[in-house]
């Protein structure tokens, strides 16, 4: 159970730049870690995180920025002989669009789930496809992702998503570092609309004040940031609320992220940045 709230919860921590990057390709890697009555009060390492940023070029598409986030619980031997789980999710952006293109999201567990979301936004749809989908023939797969896949990966159509689209759509792959180009300051506020594929998201972000944190061993000026977000037609808060601190510096670096879940506390700190 603690897996399988912690892929839900890394969701929230990815994010890629909003339109293409100034910066180059960067690489992030993160500890996860996690507190509370099932490591009995101490905190465990429980998984390995990298954080990929990087251009591609397809064919049909031209050029395209790729945001991975890969997921990994091999480094830490209790995990890894208890709960063995990998994770990837990948998102696709095109200069010229300001909106998500494509989303992958694969969890392997005691089962493989993987989807591929694409938005198709000259009929105002976001489509589901899987292995084995629901309405296969329906709608084919679109011919311009063949090549974002590894060879001989076949997707057949799912079903579409609950909410259509509209212009500004973006994916919790997308959520973050649209922050590190934006002005921070105490009590700012910005709205985002959030999909994870599956539902719509109106997601909340306050700056809540500038402090200094300990983070590799390094002392790191940084900004706390608050994220809240209610689904789409509902009142009830999708989840508690998640805190991250990016560095105050030009690249706004993300070096943690904090969760209070009712299992334990969840903390995701940066190790290194290539």
């Amino acid at each position: 159970m603690i897996v399988n709230k912690l892929f839900w919860w890394m969701l929230l921590v990815a994010a890629v730049q909003t339109g293409f990057p100034v910066a180059s390709a960067e690489t992030l890697r993160y500890e996860a870690s996690y507190k509370g009555p099932f490591s009995a009060g101490k905190k465990l390492p429980i998984a390995a995180v990298q954080m990929k940023r990087e251009k591609l070029h397809l064919p049909a598409l031209g050029a395209v920025l790729q945001i991975t986030m890969s997921v990994t619980s091999k480094p830490y031997a209790f995990v890894e002989q208890h709960f063995p789980f990998r994770v990837r999710y990948r998102s696709m952006y095109a200069p010229d669009k300001k909106h998500i293109l494509a989303l992958e999201k694969y969890e392997k567990t005691s089962r493989v789930k993987h989807e591929i979301d694409w938005i198709d936004s000259t009929n105002g749809q976001l489509l589901r496809f899987r292995h084995k989908g629901k309405k296969a023939g329906e709608r084919l797969f679109p011919v311009s992702l063949q090549k974002w896949l590894d060879p001989g990966e076949t997707f057949e159509f799912h079903k579409y998503s609950r909410h259509g689209f509209e212009d500004g759509l973006i994916d919790r792959l997308y959520l973050l570092q649209a922050l590190r180009s934006v002005p921070l300051e105490t009590g700012r506020e910005y709205v985002f609309n959030v999909t994870d594929g599956k539902h719509l998201y109106n997601y909340r972000v306050r700056v809540q004040r500038r402090q200094r944190i300990a983070v590799g061993g390094k002392q790191r000026d940084a900004w706390k940031l608050r994220f809240d977000a209610v689904e789409d037609g509902e009142k009830k808060p999708a989840h508690r609320p998640l805190y991250v601190w990016l560095a105050d510096d030009a690249q706004r670096t993300p070096l943690l992220f904090e969760h209070r879940h009712p299992l334990g506390l969840f903390l995701v700190s940066l190790s290194t940045v290539q």
